[in-house]
């Protein structure tokens, strides 16, 4: 493929993806989103699998940047309450997670992260399809339960552990 052609298919995935987002409501990007990390971790994985670090690198970068700036960023954390918080906390998990299998070319950091992330998205459709008070409990259960066996960021990489991560960009 050449550079424009690149170009050209990297803008109609974009505006595919822009199109899409914007006909759907809020839920919808977050299952559109989560979607596309799990796309990522699946084709780093492949690309670890062929011994192509350079696609690996963009495939785990791409993951990152869907992590940081399209699920974290936009937390209401103040607003959400406890599943905003949990959220944040498995965003900030999993973001040191990703950094870890670029570095290390870390798999098994790459299916933890599909582990995490499946059961996320699971809950979302649910909220999506059914919209009352079951789906969203199953909602608030899902975060609870990711956040009792997601390590803290702060225990493991210490108390500015956020700080770091913000000051890289993460």
């Amino acid at each position: 493929m050449s550079i424009s052609q690149s170009r050209a298919a990297s803008a109609y995935a974009s505006v595919n993806l822009e199109s899409r987002a914007n006909t759907s409501g809020g839920i919808d990007l977050v299952i559109l989103l989560i979607e596309g990390v799990l796309d990522r971790v699946k084709l780093a994985k492949a690309a670890i699998a062929q011994r192509d670090i350079a696609q690996k690198i963009k495939h785990v970068n791409k993951a990152l940047e869907i992590v940081s700036e399209g699920l974290r960023a936009h937390l209401d954390v103040a607003a959400g309450g406890e599943i905003a918080q949990n959220l944040d906390d498995l965003y900030a998990y999993c973001q040191v997670r990703l950094l870890h299998a670029n570095s290390k070319n870390d798999v098994q950091a790459l299916d933890e992260i599909s582990s995490l992330f499946s059961p996320l998205l699971s809950a979302w459709a649910a909220l999506r399809s059914g919209s009352n008070d079951t789906a969203v409990q199953s909602l608030v259960d899902v975060t609870r339960a990711l956040k009792s066996v997601v390590p803290s960021v702060q225990r493991l990489y210490g108390a500015n552990a956020y700080g770091r991560l913000s000051a890289m960009g993460a």
